[in-house]
């Protein structure tokens, strides 16, 4: 049994593998308080609503018995549905944060009705299923000391209003704010981003002016005795919910506009009109690219420089759960978005495949990087070859152990020679030097670690499309 890296905070309960399953250790007083919205329904519905991922508790002597032997002082064990891959907020676009936000704050909204609460909200706590937010962490949930205030009000705006707020008024970005530190940013430090008068300035003397004013005079005062905010199960909690739904409607409203006013513009908006292929050249791609995948039927797809997701869907329409990821932020918004409106088994990501998210956290482990995470079985690395060649200084054999170490088994890769008109682009203002990059010199040197299965133009252009086999 193989406890998860990042679940070891709780002291309600901790996540663990056993049989390729996801399982839930659960004190005696958080499965009480489970079972209890268990067996009223509310588990069940919040599942069917996209609230929560799936869960049961784990009703079979023999499990229990098993569970129980290996994880001592744990009565009672949920089932979760595995999500795959594990996705974490500094990977996501500006939409995708709020939605996990807004996901947050109706959960909370729905546990108030029941005179319970979230004991933390942090952003860890929600992924990502088919490109819709669910929330994962049902240990979190507990019977408050108090109801009309959350405790986790603060740990709420560090991890997704404050966040919004950089992107939009100080142009920051999620990568950087939430890498350096896993529970997000303080108030001061948030403060500090804005000048004086900008933090009282309308739109952010709520969130930021106040409480930047108020942190700063407690810092300057002697320290108290901590006190217990949790009650016991047994307890009633005390305090009217009045104010506490007003503050959620209300920053559910801000995040709200906040993701409607944030619309990163895409690097690469205007690529159909400027790259190599045609309509023509882009319907042959297009087909060439669904037939290699109708043959192959990879469970898992890849698809590095995703764009705004054409083929990813293509992968989809094939059976696939597609990772699609790009370091263009306005991008993968725009897929994101058009994910509300068009489901399809994707999930968006930013992230740049030559520099990805490192391990952060506990021993590192805490939050495993992105190439530990992914591992499909089919990439996609379509138009993206001249990107890490001279945008990235990548060698080919670099690239291609890069990809040799990410895929399982297929590789389909676009190669782009140095005459098309986006690779002579890329090396405006550059020393050319990649006239050795020919066709035959890409397939050398990929054929030492893979093998080639097909080898098509790509009609109306100047491109290849080849299906690479990894060698064992």
């Amino acid at each position: 049994m193989t406890r998860v890296a990042g679940s070891f905070r709780d002291p309600s309960g901790y996540v663990f593998e056993h049989d390729g399953r996801v399982f839930r250790a659960l004190d005696q007083t958080c499965a009480a308080l489970l079972r209890d919205l268990d067996v009223q329904g509310h588990l069940a519905r919040w599942n069917r609503e996209g609230l929560i991922v799936a869960s049961r508790f784990v009703d079979d002597p023999e499990l229990i018995a098993t569970l129980t032997a290996a994880h001592p002082g744990y009565p009672a064990f949920l089932e979760h549905d595995r999500i795959e891959p594990i996705t974490y907020p500094y990977e996501w676009s500006t939409s995708m944060l709020a939605d996990a936000g807004r996901l947050t704050l109706r959960l909370q909204s729905e546990l108030l009705d029941l005179g319970l609460s979230l004991k933390d909200a942090t952003a860890y706590n929600i992924q990502f299923v088919d490109g819709r937010p669910v929330f994962i962490d049902l240990s979190s949930i507990e019977r408050p000391a108090r109801l009309d205030m959350w405790f986790a009000l603060g740990q709420f705006n560090r991890m997704f209003l404050y966040p919004l707020l950089l992107v939009k008024h100080a142009g920051w970005d999620l990568r950087s704010y939430f890498l350096p530190s896993l529970d997000g940013r303080s108030t001061l430090q948030v403060g500090q981003a804005f000048s004086w008068w900008r933090r009282w300035s309308p739109g952010l003397i709520w969130d930021v002016g106040l409480p930047y004013a108020l942190e700063g005079r407690v810092k300057s005062r002697k320290p108290s005795a901590p006190s217990t905010p949790s009650a016991d199960a047994t307890t009633t909690p005390v305090g009217l919910p009045t104010a506490q739904r007003l503050t959620l409607r209300r920053l559910e409203k801000k995040i709200a506009r906040l993701a409607a006013a944030i619309a990163p513009k895409t690097v690469w908006s205007d690529y159909t009109q400027t790259c190599s292929y045609d309509a023509q050249a882009e319907a042959a791609k297009k087909s060439l690219v669904r037939q290699f995948l109708e043959e192959m039927r990879p469970a898992t797809v890849l698809d590095i420089g995703c764009n705004t997701g054409d083929y990813s869907r293509i992968a989809a329409s094939c059976g696939a759960k597609v990772l699609a990821t790009d370091f263009d932020v306005g991008a993968v918004e725009q897929m994101y978005q058009r994910l509300r409106s068009e489901p399809a088994a994707i999930t968006p990501l930013v992230v740049d495949i030559a520099n990805p998210s490192p391990g952060i956290g506990f021993l590192n482990a805490e939050r495993p990087p992105f190439l530990e995470r992914a591992k499909p079985d089919c990439i996609l690395a379509l138009a993206v070859i001249h990107h890490l060649l001279v945008g990235a200084n990548l060698p080919m054999a670099a690239i291609r152990d890069l990809l040799a170490s990410l895929t399982s088994q297929h590789l389909i890769l676009e190669f782009v020679p140095t005459d098309d008109v986006m690779f002579r682009k890329l090396l405006e203002f550059r020393m050319n030097l990649f006239a050795h990059v020919t066709l035959g010199y890409c397939c050398e040197v990929f054929g030492e670690r893979f093998t080639l299965q097909r080898q098509e133009s790509i009609e109306h252009s100047p491109r290849t499309l080849l299906w690479f086999t990894k060698r064992a």
